[in-house]
Protein backbone atom coordinates (compact mmCIF):
# COMPACT_ATOMS: atom_id res chain seq x y z
CA UNK A 1 0.00 0.00 0.00
CA UNK A 2 1.59 3.23 -1.12
CA UNK A 3 0.84 6.89 -1.43
CA UNK A 4 2.67 7.12 -4.74
CA UNK A 5 4.03 10.61 -5.25
CA UNK A 6 1.69 12.25 -2.77
CA UNK A 7 3.43 13.65 0.30
CA UNK A 8 2.01 12.50 3.64
CA UNK A 9 3.67 15.31 5.57
CA UNK A 10 2.27 18.78 6.20
CA UNK A 11 3.23 20.99 9.14
CA UNK A 12 1.45 20.85 12.49
CA UNK A 13 -1.85 18.99 12.79
CA UNK A 14 -4.95 21.10 12.59
CA UNK A 15 -8.36 21.33 10.90
CA UNK A 16 -8.18 23.33 7.68
CA UNK A 17 -11.37 23.84 5.69
CA UNK A 18 -12.46 20.50 4.21
CA UNK A 19 -9.34 18.59 5.23
CA UNK A 20 -8.64 16.66 8.40
CA UNK A 21 -5.20 17.75 9.55
CA UNK A 22 -4.64 16.17 12.96
CA UNK A 23 -3.61 16.05 15.97
CA UNK A 24 -6.70 14.20 17.01
CA UNK A 25 -7.42 16.30 20.11
CA UNK A 26 -7.72 19.46 18.05
CA UNK A 27 -9.38 18.27 14.87
CA UNK A 28 -12.89 17.74 16.23
CA UNK A 29 -14.68 19.10 19.25
CA UNK A 30 -16.71 17.44 20.55
CA UNK A 31 -16.02 13.98 19.13
CA UNK A 32 -19.10 11.87 18.43
CA UNK A 33 -19.11 8.24 19.54
CA UNK A 34 -18.90 5.90 16.54
CA UNK A 35 -19.37 2.14 16.64
CA UNK A 36 -16.96 -0.04 14.70
CA UNK A 37 -19.40 -2.95 14.65
CA UNK A 38 -22.72 -1.16 14.21
CA UNK A 39 -21.63 1.47 11.71
CA UNK A 40 -18.20 0.93 10.21
CA UNK A 41 -18.30 -2.79 9.41
CA UNK A 42 -21.37 -2.48 7.13
CA UNK A 43 -19.92 0.62 5.46
CA UNK A 44 -16.49 -0.93 4.80
CA UNK A 45 -17.53 -4.53 4.12
CA UNK A 46 -17.29 -4.07 0.36
CA UNK A 47 -13.59 -3.24 0.75
CA UNK A 48 -13.10 -6.42 2.77
CA UNK A 49 -14.88 -8.50 0.12
CA UNK A 50 -12.61 -7.21 -2.64
CA UNK A 51 -9.52 -7.86 -0.53
CA UNK A 52 -10.82 -11.27 0.50
CA UNK A 53 -11.02 -12.20 -3.19
CA UNK A 54 -7.76 -10.72 -4.47
CA UNK A 55 -5.53 -10.05 -1.48
CA UNK A 56 -4.61 -6.71 0.06
CA UNK A 57 -2.23 -5.38 -2.59
CA UNK A 58 -4.39 -6.20 -5.61
CA UNK A 59 -7.49 -5.17 -3.69
CA UNK A 60 -6.05 -1.73 -3.00
CA UNK A 61 -5.15 -1.34 -6.68
CA UNK A 62 -8.71 -2.20 -7.75
CA UNK A 63 -10.36 0.00 -5.15
CA UNK A 64 -8.04 2.94 -5.80
CA UNK A 65 -8.63 2.82 -9.56
CA UNK A 66 -12.39 2.62 -9.02
CA UNK A 67 -12.64 5.45 -6.51
CA UNK A 68 -10.42 7.69 -8.61
CA UNK A 69 -12.78 7.13 -11.54
CA UNK A 70 -15.74 8.01 -9.32
CA UNK A 71 -14.01 11.20 -8.18
CA UNK A 72 -13.18 12.05 -11.79
CA UNK A 73 -16.85 11.92 -12.75
CA UNK A 74 -18.68 15.22 -13.18
CA UNK A 75 -20.73 14.52 -10.03
CA UNK A 76 -17.73 14.13 -7.74
CA UNK A 77 -15.81 17.39 -7.80
CA UNK A 78 -15.93 17.80 -4.03
CA UNK A 79 -13.20 15.16 -3.47
CA UNK A 80 -15.54 12.84 -1.63
CA UNK A 81 -13.87 9.98 0.22
CA UNK A 82 -15.49 6.97 -1.47
CA UNK A 83 -14.89 4.49 1.35
CA UNK A 84 -18.28 4.05 3.03
CA UNK A 85 -20.73 2.03 0.94
CA UNK A 86 -23.60 4.32 1.86
CA UNK A 87 -21.88 7.24 0.10
CA UNK A 88 -22.63 5.60 -3.25
CA UNK A 89 -26.36 5.88 -2.58
CA UNK A 90 -26.05 9.61 -3.29
CA UNK A 91 -25.23 8.95 -6.95
CA UNK A 92 -28.03 8.87 -9.56
CA UNK A 93 -29.10 5.48 -10.85
CA UNK A 94 -26.82 4.13 -13.55
CA UNK A 95 -23.81 6.27 -12.73
CA UNK A 96 -21.74 3.54 -11.05
CA UNK A 97 -22.42 1.06 -13.82
CA UNK A 98 -21.40 3.61 -16.44
CA UNK A 99 -18.22 4.55 -14.56
CA UNK A 100 -16.89 0.99 -14.46
CA UNK A 101 -18.10 -0.02 -17.93
CA UNK A 102 -15.12 -1.11 -20.00
CA UNK A 103 -12.63 -0.55 -17.20
CA UNK A 104 -9.97 -3.26 -16.84
CA UNK A 105 -10.74 -3.66 -13.13
CA UNK A 106 -14.52 -3.99 -13.61
CA UNK A 107 -14.89 -7.74 -13.20
CA UNK A 108 -12.34 -7.91 -10.37
CA UNK A 109 -14.30 -5.22 -8.51
CA UNK A 110 -17.80 -6.47 -9.19
CA UNK A 111 -17.44 -10.23 -8.77
CA UNK A 112 -16.57 -10.11 -5.04
CA UNK A 113 -19.67 -7.97 -4.43
CA UNK A 114 -22.03 -10.63 -5.81
CA UNK A 115 -22.84 -12.08 -2.33
CA UNK A 116 -24.01 -8.64 -1.20
CA UNK A 117 -26.19 -8.35 -4.28
CA UNK A 118 -27.64 -11.83 -3.75
CA UNK A 119 -28.37 -11.63 -0.04
CA UNK A 120 -28.56 -7.87 0.66
CA UNK A 121 -30.54 -6.52 -2.31
CA UNK A 122 -30.69 -3.04 -0.81
CA UNK A 123 -26.92 -2.55 -0.65
CA UNK A 124 -25.87 0.84 -2.07
CA UNK A 125 -23.50 -0.59 -4.71
CA UNK A 126 -25.98 -3.11 -6.12
CA UNK A 127 -25.91 -1.78 -9.67
CA UNK A 128 -22.30 -2.91 -10.01
CA UNK A 129 -23.46 -6.53 -10.03
CA UNK A 130 -25.75 -7.98 -12.73
CA UNK A 131 -29.09 -9.28 -11.54
CA UNK A 132 -28.91 -12.71 -9.94
CA UNK A 133 -31.21 -15.38 -11.33
CA UNK A 134 -32.28 -18.40 -9.31
CA UNK A 135 -31.88 -18.93 -5.58
CA UNK A 136 -29.06 -17.20 -3.75
CA UNK A 137 -26.13 -19.48 -2.95
CA UNK A 138 -25.68 -20.28 0.74
CA UNK A 139 -21.94 -20.69 0.24
CA UNK A 140 -21.75 -17.05 -0.87
CA UNK A 141 -23.48 -16.01 2.33
CA UNK A 142 -21.02 -18.15 4.29
CA UNK A 143 -18.18 -16.09 2.77
CA UNK A 144 -19.82 -12.88 3.96
CA UNK A 145 -20.44 -14.29 7.43
CA UNK A 146 -16.84 -15.51 7.68
CA UNK A 147 -15.49 -12.09 6.76
CA UNK A 148 -17.84 -10.26 9.13
CA UNK A 149 -16.74 -12.63 11.89
CA UNK A 150 -13.11 -11.74 11.22
CA UNK A 151 -13.91 -8.03 11.16
CA UNK A 152 -15.59 -8.14 14.57
CA UNK A 153 -12.08 -8.15 16.02
CA UNK A 154 -11.05 -4.66 15.02
CA UNK A 155 -7.39 -5.47 15.65
CA UNK A 156 -7.37 -8.55 13.41
CA UNK A 157 -5.23 -8.43 10.28
CA UNK A 158 -8.28 -8.48 8.01
CA UNK A 159 -9.91 -5.60 9.90
CA UNK A 160 -6.74 -3.51 9.99
CA UNK A 161 -6.18 -3.91 6.24
CA UNK A 162 -9.76 -2.83 5.54
CA UNK A 163 -9.32 0.20 7.81
CA UNK A 164 -5.94 0.98 6.27
CA UNK A 165 -7.50 0.96 2.81
CA UNK A 166 -10.25 3.33 3.93
CA UNK A 167 -7.58 5.61 5.40
CA UNK A 168 -5.59 5.43 2.18
CA UNK A 169 -8.69 6.57 0.27
CA UNK A 170 -8.78 9.64 2.50
CA UNK A 171 -5.13 10.33 1.69
CA UNK A 172 -5.74 9.73 -2.01
CA UNK A 173 -8.68 12.15 -2.03
CA UNK A 174 -6.41 14.73 -0.37
CA UNK A 175 -8.77 14.97 2.59
CA UNK A 176 -6.28 13.63 5.15
CA UNK A 177 -2.75 14.84 5.80
CA UNK A 178 -0.41 14.15 8.70
CA UNK A 179 2.73 15.65 10.21
CA UNK A 180 6.23 14.27 10.12
CA UNK A 181 7.28 12.25 13.12
CA UNK A 182 3.90 10.63 13.77
CA UNK A 183 3.24 6.95 13.20
CA UNK A 184 0.67 7.65 10.50
CA UNK A 185 3.30 9.53 8.47
CA UNK A 186 4.95 6.11 8.00
CA UNK A 187 1.65 4.77 6.65
CA UNK A 188 2.99 2.30 4.02
CA UNK A 189 4.57 0.23 6.81
CA UNK A 190 1.10 -0.94 7.80
CA UNK A 191 1.83 -3.76 5.36
CA UNK A 192 4.00 -5.29 8.09
CA UNK A 193 1.10 -5.57 10.56
CA UNK A 194 1.15 -7.12 13.11
CA UNK A 195 4.79 -8.21 12.91
CA UNK A 196 6.46 -4.94 13.90
CA UNK A 197 5.99 -2.41 16.68
CA UNK A 198 5.80 0.39 14.13
CA UNK A 199 3.00 -1.30 12.21
CA UNK A 200 1.07 -1.73 15.45
CA UNK A 201 1.51 1.96 16.23
CA UNK A 202 0.29 2.84 12.73
CA UNK A 203 -2.73 0.57 13.22
CA UNK A 204 -3.61 2.41 16.43
CA UNK A 205 -3.43 5.73 14.57
CA UNK A 206 -5.58 4.37 11.75
CA UNK A 207 -8.30 3.31 14.17
CA UNK A 208 -8.27 6.72 15.87
CA UNK A 209 -8.39 8.47 12.49
CA UNK A 210 -11.40 6.48 11.31
CA UNK A 211 -13.22 7.08 14.57
CA UNK A 212 -13.00 10.78 13.85
CA UNK A 213 -13.65 10.63 10.11
CA UNK A 214 -16.76 8.52 10.63
CA UNK A 215 -17.89 11.05 13.21
CA UNK A 216 -18.64 13.58 10.47
CA UNK A 217 -20.81 12.87 7.43
CA UNK A 218 -18.92 15.27 5.16
CA UNK A 219 -15.74 13.26 5.72
CA UNK A 220 -16.36 9.50 5.75
CA UNK A 221 -19.70 8.63 7.35
CA UNK A 222 -22.48 8.21 4.80
CA UNK A 223 -25.28 9.46 7.02
CA UNK A 224 -27.57 6.81 5.49
CA UNK A 225 -29.57 3.94 6.94
CA UNK A 226 -27.39 1.32 5.27
CA UNK A 227 -25.66 0.08 8.46
CA UNK A 228 -28.99 -0.52 10.20
CA UNK A 229 -30.45 -2.12 7.07
CA UNK A 230 -27.43 -4.44 6.87
CA UNK A 231 -27.81 -5.73 10.41
CA UNK A 232 -31.60 -6.02 10.11
CA UNK A 233 -31.20 -8.06 6.96
CA UNK A 234 -28.67 -10.23 8.77
CA UNK A 235 -31.30 -11.04 11.39
CA UNK A 236 -33.63 -12.14 8.61
CA UNK A 237 -30.99 -14.35 7.00
CA UNK A 238 -29.53 -16.00 10.07
CA UNK A 239 -32.40 -18.41 10.85
CA UNK A 240 -32.06 -19.84 7.33
CA UNK A 241 -28.50 -20.86 8.14
CA UNK A 242 -29.32 -23.02 11.21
Amino acid sequence: MSEGKRSPVLGDHRRVKSKLVTPFNDAFSPMREVSWINMMIPELLWIGLVQQAWGTRRGVEIITAFTRDVRASDLSRDRTIWAAAGKFASLPDGILASIVAGRPYRDDLCAPLAPLHAHYPGHPMRELVPSVTGPACSSDLALVKKLVGELFDRASTSAIMVQATATWLAFDAERLKVSAGLALADFPRIEDYPKTDQSQRIATSIRATLNQMFGESHLMASGTGWPIAFWNRGLELEPCED
